[in-house]
């Protein structure tokens, strides 16, 4: 089959029309799809992650993806972050090392996410943090790669993908899953299958909130990410399911999507415009304050 995929932002409309390339591509099987890009005028990087999600959904059931008519300035930072290198395009260097490349990791890959965060997030215009803090911020940015691992129950792996915007001051960083989503997981937790996506966001993003089970990490991993996202101005979108949520400048919205996304995504957007310094409240002195 032939699909043509739209321009995706890294908005609700963006995981919209890629729940809409799920749906149309959820009984294919044993077949071919040929993804045109065609009518992509923009593709946020970041969203090579989740698009990676509905794709590998897609190859998982025996099929044949390839991925055609890519418009020049897509394609290029396509294949500098490395997205396009999975379907048999050449590799472009990233001279100016604005991208924050495109990996599929597996379900015990935990060494090589945390090299990754080292690697890749440096030099690409964070606020100034203290040593600290930026331990901190890095394993709470682990923890939700941990939460996708424990309680995605992703056999596709984990995705991750992201971009620094210079010129218009921020970075973007989105980790997804293939796995059954927050809601399956609140539903099991209540045993109440008539939980829908956005109330299961809505309450797992609560304070205390968790289907942990055992001695598994709770929650989703956000509350630090979430305080960091009001100081700095910036971003969070989660989208599981029909379910999606963002907080920008301070305000909270909840949306359903029209389709069903296979998955779960969370992406961080930090205003690189920021020039503040950031460190832990324990590591305030009195001299700090007087």
């Amino acid at each position: 089959m032939i699909h043509h995929l739209p321009t995706i932002r890294s908005n609700q409309d963006g995981y919209d029309r890629l729940a809409e390339l799920a749906k149309a591509t959820s009984d294919l099987m044993f077949d071919r799809l040929e993804l045109s890009l065609s009518r992509v005028s923009f593709l946020d990087a970041n969203m090579a992650a989740p698009l990676g999600v509905v794709l590998a959904g897609v190859a998982d059931r025996f099929n044949t993806v390839e991925i055609v008519e890519v418009p020049e300035m897509v394609e290029r930072i396509l294949r500098k972050n490395g997205f396009l290198t999975q379907y048999r395009f050449e590799p472009l260097p990233d001279n100016n090392r604005t991208t924050i490349p495109y990996r599929r990791l597996q379900r015990n890959d935990e060494g090589l996410f945390e090299d990754y965060l080292q690697r890749h997030l440096k030099g690409k215009g964070m606020p100034r943090m203290s040593e600290g803090l930026g331990k901190v911020f890095k394993q709470k940015l682990f923890e939700v790669f941990q939460n996708a691992v424990i309680h995605s129950e992703s056999e596709l792996g984990i995705f991750v993908c992201g971009q620094w915007f210079p010129q218009k001051q921020k970075l973007d960083l989105t980790i997804a899953d293939a796995g059954i989503g927050i809601r399956d997981r609140v539903r099991r937790h209540f045993g109440n299958d008539k939980i829908g996506s956005v109330p299961a966001i809505r309450w797992a993003l609560q304070e205390r909130n968790t289907t942990k089970t055992g001695g598994q990490p709770g929650g989703l991993g956000l509350k630090l990410l979430h305080e960091f996202a009001r100081l700095n101005k910036g971003r969070i979108h989660i989208v599981s399911r029909f379910g999606f949520y963002e907080f920008n400048a301070g305000h909270e919205s909840f949306a359903k999507l029209e389709n069903d996304f296979p998955g779960t995504a969370v992406t961080l957007e930090v205003n690189t415009a920021d020039t503040s310094a950031y460190c832990l409240a324990s590591e305030v002195t009195r001299e700090d304050i007087f």
